[in-house]
């Protein structure tokens, strides 16, 4: 049994979670979204996540083979696909024992399905690079990977890529690389997947067989540019609350290294998060928090497992009281933007000794 003190938590709103993925699988009802899961659910809990989606989601997907197999551990009986693909050659004899669908994005793994080729009867995936150049087969080199695969293999292929800029909607390069994928699936007959979160909303002529629904079914907007992303609901809230109450003079500072000092007499709350709990360390003074029905800004350096705050201006403030770090309130863009990073940093950040809580 677990016992917990300090009431530092994230709270995941499991409601919002299925929402989100019904939502957002409306806007491409001819495909199959899929519920993007690796690095823990983007730091949510992949467990909590999986077991709530699970009856509305047909595949989920991973980074690797041990995220998969964690899920199953978990009971999660949905097809998963591995979008790194196998490391090792036995990973194809995992892949074919618990259903696993792997995505190939090199000749090395081309030789090891071939090897298996016989024992294996899920889809297989190629990644094709189609100008993101971190993975995936040249476009000219496509055409000898399919002649190699049986005929089986053939029937049941899917083509992926994986826009570079889809979270901007006047770029012209999503354009480009949805034209350098879809001769290739016609001339195959086979199916396709280009759309992460921002293609979704962006660029619907990339919708495709499938859909890849990453950071948009945890709540924030992959996008500035979409009206539709408003209907997003966030699915976590990072909460901590005030073990402290401390009045700072003018000419005072506080925190590591002197960083801030009080240009008036200042009412100084101390909560209990900090960067071991996956709170950027580079958080400004300045950066917002919520308390009580008001937004005040964080002041000093964030220190291991303590943040300051300025609440001078809060009629009422206590011990105890809680502070909302990002959540329905606070949007991790304002704290990302403030941290000189980006949301899913700050989400897969989250320390495990910060609890995963599913909303009451």
């Amino acid at each position: 049994m677990r016992y917990i003190s300090r009431d530092t938590q994230a709270t995941i709103d499991l409601n919002a979670l299925v929402e989100n993925y019904q939502y957002v699988a409306s806007i491409a009802p001819q495909s199959n979204t899929i519920a993007v899961v690796k690095a823990d659910a983007y730091g949510h809990d992949a467990n909590l996540v999986a077991h709530a989606l699970s009856p509305h989601v047909e595949l989920f997907a991973v980074g690797f083979i041990d995220e998969a197999l964690a899920l199953r551990q978990s009971g999660i009986k949905n097809n998963i696909l591995i979008l790194e693909g196998p490391f090792k050659v036995s990973d194809f004899t995992i892949a074919h024992e618990h259903n696993f669908l792997l995505m190939l994005h090199s000749d090395y793994q081309i030789d090891w399905l071939l090897s298996h080729q016989p024992q294996l009867t899920q889809n297989i995936w190629l990644k094709v690079d189609t100008g993101m150049n971190r993975l995936g087969f040249a476009i000219d080199d496509i055409d000898n990977i399919i002649s190699k695969l049986d005929t089986t293999t053939q029937q049941n292929l899917v083509l992926c890529s994986h826009f570079s800029t889809s979270e901007q909607i006047t770029s012209r390069k999503p354009v480009e690389q949805l034209a350098r994928l879809k001769p290739l699936v016609e001339k195959y007959s086979c199916q396709f997947s280009m759309a992460n979160s921002a293609g979704i909303f962006n660029f619907p002529a990339s919708h495709g067989d499938y859909t890849r629904l990453g950071l948009a079914l945890y709540g924030i907007s992959p996008t500035d540019n979409n009206l539709l992303t408003e209907q997003l609901n966030p699915v976590m809230t990072l909460q901590a609350k005030i073990i402290a109450i401390h009045q700072v003079e003018i000419g005072e500072t506080v925190g590591y290294g002197d960083t801030w000092s009080a240009t008036r007499t200042s009412k100084i709350a101390t909560v209990a998060i900090g960067y071991a709990d996956g709170y950027p360390r580079n958080a400004k003074s300045g950066t917002p928090v919520f308390i009580n029905g008001r937004v005040v800004p964080i002041v000093g350096r964030v220190s291991m497992d303590m943040i300051t705050v300025d609440v001078t201006d809060l009629t009422v403030v206590a011990v105890g009281d809680s502070v909302e770090l990002w959540g329905k309130h606070i949007s991790i863009d304002s704290v990302a933007k403030s941290s000189d990073t980006i949301n899913y940093e700050l989400l897969t950040r989250v320390s495990k000794r910060v609890p995963k809580v599913a909303a009451s």
